[in-house]
């Protein structure tokens, strides 16, 4: 079970990640630090920040609506505020607004940039492998990872995860039906 994506929040996450970062960034990092904000939440609020479908990849955990984000710019507000891919990079692009981001959001988008500052890319990345024990070195394409693992992982009691889960439930009838 996962929560639906929140497409403007993603845009406003990443644009947040991106400034945080002192920009432009590298957009597998942004994947890496977006999914670790996520996870945080998820662990400390019970509720991801944008939410979307988790995957074990080759280069780690990340969300794959973010990789689509990143390569098709499709999300509420991303062309206005992040810009096309330059090589490996992105960057803002107009002033970004982060009226979707609770002050608690913003806090655990600007401790997951700090906790990773001095890692480089590929460090973060091997970081991911060894400290997210929800991730699962994958041959295929890429590998679900539900919410209740990653809960797990966090060492949240059986009853803990069944509240986010129902709670992940309530939110996709929502957006199915709002859909």
């Amino acid at each position: 079970m996962n929560f639906p994506i929140n497409g403007k929040k993603a845009t406003q996450a990443i644009a947040r990640l991106i400034e945080k970062s002192g920009g432009p960034v590298d957009y597998l990092r942004i994947a890496k630090l977006v999914y670790l904000a996520d996870r945080a939440s998820l662990q400390s609020r019970g509720i991801p920040i944008v939410g979307g479908h988790y995957y074990s990849m080759r280069k780690g955990p990340t969300i794959g609506e973010i990789m689509d984000f990143v390569g098709n710019r499709n999300a509420p507000g991303w062309e206005d505020t992040v810009s096309p891919r330059f090589g490996n990079e992105i960057r803002l692009q107009g002033r970004p607004s982060f009226n979707a981001l609770s002050d608690a959001e913003m806090d655990v988008l600007d401790a997951t940039v700090k906790a990773h500052s001095s890692r480089t890319t590929q460090e973060l990345v091997a970081w991911c492998h060894e400290n997210c024990p929800e991730y699962e070195q994958t041959e295929r394409r890429r590998t679900p990872i539900q919410v209740e693992t990653i809960l797990k992982a966090g060492k949240k009691s059986p009853r803990q995860i069944q509240k986010v889960i129902d709670e992940a439930k309530t939110f996709e009838e929502l957006d199915r039906l709002l859909t």
